[in-house]
């Protein structure tokens, strides 16, 4: 398989080493991306409504094994992760060993001790915040957002921390009331100095960019 990044979303993808030499459209944004490789196939070039819809997109794209985004096996233990709905933050994660955290009225609580209140089924995205370790301590420097499948996603986060990443189905991108949750989170969360350089990231919180999946 060969690796690239499309130039005009970040999105990692992966494609088929037949598809080396071509142009191929992102499943996220629908861009063009260049496949660079060693050699090159006479398939036919993509070819794509202009109706359709970046869901739509994306299930064609992963079904004809065109370009396939690069999806973690597991979570990266020198990032956070939020869980977002629509509107809210749902859940939090950092590697401290205490497991995932459910956001409710009172507060953040135990997922493993609340079990019954983690919803079945619902339009949830997983949010990545990278950190970088400097000598004045953790730095947030990049974002990344994976959309979870619509059942049974968060019904493992009683489980396994790293269950979560088996439930990601694609890349994604988020609403205005979903960055601002995440921005609200990173305040609540952590100590200024932590993400106050962070200029792309919190740019990407507070513009108006609804189809990108990754800041870096």
């Amino acid at each position: 398989m060969i690796r690239v990044t499309c130039p005009n979303c970040l999105s990692k993808l992966t494609a088929k080493d037949s598809l080396a030499g071509q142009v191929r459209k992102c499943p996220r944004c629908a861009q063009p991306v260049e496949i660079v490789g060693e050699t090159k196939s006479d398939d036919g070039p993509a070819v794509e409504s202009p109706d359709d819809t970046p869901d739509r997109r994306d299930a064609d794209a992963l079904k004809e094994g065109l370009l396939k985004p690069d999806l973690p096996k597991r979570l990266n233990r020198e990032s956070v992760y939020l869980i977002c709905g629509r509107t809210n933050l749902v859940a939090f994660w950092d590697n401290k060993g205490r497991g995932w955290s459910l956001k409710t009225d009172a507060g953040m609580v135990s997922a493993k001790r609340n079990s019954d209140q983690l919803p079945a089924q619902g339009d949830f995205k997983l949010v990545e915040l990278r950190l970088d370790k400097t000598p004045e301590g953790k730095r947030l420097t990049g974002l990344r957002v994976y959309q979870l499948a619509l059942q049974w996603a968060l019904t493992v986060l009683n489980q396994d921390e790293d269950q979560i990443a088996e439930r990601i189905i694609g890349t994604a991108s988020l609403n205005r009331e979903q960055k601002n949750a995440v921005r609200q989170a990173l305040k609540d969360q952590y100590m200024r100095p932590v993400w106050e350089n962070a200029a792309n990231v919190l740019e990407y919180l507070a513009n108006a960019d609804y189809h990108s999946c990754e800041v870096a």
